[in-house]
């Protein structure tokens, strides 16, 4: 009888056991689960369905949202921080306008720097970008980068280069959710000293920007497209161009393509694109693609391009009328949005009436770009043994350069010539004959 009730007792616990083991490895795949992205983007943000892609194609696509949304942080720490997530859920439940910003994202110390450790030197990087004109050769513009990713000693004694906001704390104050608008700054120098900047077209007074809620800098205020980037459709095409999955000598190109995404990204603003709507434009553009071609095109060339147009125009639309690309500014350069215009526009003055600095070889070299065809490229150098003149240091060189300019110039430059043509270092394409947005240079301090 005994034997018998020892036997049932270790039947009973080995059954305890086994379904408390169960229960343990059941939770554990639920807990996995609920950290992968397929939880993320189908439990949470199915309604975001441009999202995940932008994310499988972005240079974080090993990256799970976790780690961002939530931060490298412990399991219980994970836990307490993924309650504070279920409006998201319930959103997702009972419907919610679309947000355009994330509110969850986690400071750079929880989630960029578990990877990107900021004491690491760094070394200035090459960039080759390619642009293709709409014209009936599609002719190609080359720009050649050398980013400044250096910074403070690695650099020079001024702390120049991309990574300087990392040495020295920088705090700001915001007038929109998406940080465009910033019209308050502060410096803190490594002697304690702070130097305080306002925009001088702002109406509002400076007493009462100072009342804003302050934002240290983090790495996300500039990085912030990194995770799920919406690059203008235009770069898609160029990028596409450039790698040849479309082939540059089809003629009109650039044009055709640019022709279907433009029709698809009106109709996607209005709310009336659906995979059928896709899958039409496409065949259309391939028709028209085969006929123009003298029906001489093979079919593999018809086929890439019906891939690679149907693949760009997948990551052009966007799940709620009204949503673009533009809706997502990308803060990490200053092409289509202020970037880093948003301070270094020649508007932020201090009570000197000095601006925060402009010139554009503290992040990255004078461009070098070269049209197809077109006149050589200048390189940004200067001649050995020449010490560079005290006033290219200057915070406020970019309004006041071309007012300065006289014969000296050229011993660096060479001759001085403007235009935007290229051939010269003063007719840099780059630089000069376009706008850039939110940068002004006549602002004085009233």
């Amino acid at each position: 009888m005994k034997i018998e009730r020892w036997a049932g007792g270790i039947a009973f616990l080995l059954v305890v056991g086994l379904g408390l083991a169960a229960l343990g490895a059941g939770s554990i795949v639920a807990w996995e689960y609920s950290n992968s992205d397929a939880f993320c983007t189908n439990a949470c943000h199915a309604v975001h369905p441009e999202e995940p892609r932008a994310h499988e194609v972005s240079a974080h696509a090993r990256v799970q949202c976790v780690e961002c949304h939530i931060g490298r942080v412990s399991t219980l720490k994970a836990m307490a921080t993924k309650t504070t997530h279920t409006h998201e859920l319930m959103g997702m439940i009972f419907g919610y306008e679309r947000p355009l910003i994330s509110t969850t994202l986690k400071p750079s110390r929880q989630a960029c720097e578990t990877c990107h450790l900021p004491a690491m030197a760094h070394d200035d990087t090459v960039r080759v970008k390619k642009h293709y004109d709409a014209d009936a050769r599609s002719t190609e513009t080359t720009t050649r980068l050398t980013m400044h990713t250096g910074f403070g000693a690695i650099r020079d004694s001024e702390a120049r280069g991309i990574h300087w906001h990392v040495e020295n704390p920088v705090a700001y104050a915001a007038l929109d959710p998406q940080k465009q608008e910033i019209p308050w700054v502060q410096v803190t120098y490594p002697d304690g000293r702070t130097d305080t900047f306002v925009d001088a077209t702002v109406k509002t007074p400076v007493a009462e920007l100072e009342q804003l809620p302050r934002k240290p800098m983090d790495c996300i205020d500039c990085h912030n497209a990194v995770g799920h980037p919406f690059p203008n459709p235009v770069d898609r095409v160029d990028a596409a161009i450039a790698s040849s999955k479309l082939r540059q000598k089809v003629p009109d190109l650039k044009a055709r393509v640019m022709a279907v995404v433009e029709e698809v990204i009106a109709l996607d603003e209005k709310g009336e694109v659906s995979p059928e709507v896709l899958r039409e434009r496409v065949a259309d553009a391939a028709n028209r693609y085969r006929r123009e071609s003298g029906n001489t095109a093979p079919a593999a060339d018809v086929g890439q391009f019906e891939n690679v147009l149907t693949e760009i125009l997948r990551q052009s639309v966007f799940a709620a009328p009204g949503v673009t690309w533009r809706s997502f500014p990308n803060n990490g350069a200053h092409k289509d949005f202020p970037g880093c215009f948003r301070c270094h526009d020649g508007k932020h003055l201090n009570a000197e009436g000095k601006a925060i600095p402009l010139q554009c070889n503290l992040c990255h070299a004078i461009p070098q770009v070269q049209r197809e065809g077109g006149p050589a490229p200048v390189a940004s150098t200067v001649v050995p043994g020449i010490p560079q003149p005290a006033s290219h240091r200057d915070p406020n060189f970019m309004h006041d350069h071309r007012l300065h300019m006289d014969a000296t110039c050229g011993g660096c430059h060479g001759k001085v010539e403007f235009g935007r043509e290229g051939g010269s270092f003063c007719a840099n394409p780059a630089c000069h004959g376009r706008k850039w947005p939110e940068v002004n240079l006549n602002v004085t301090r009233g």
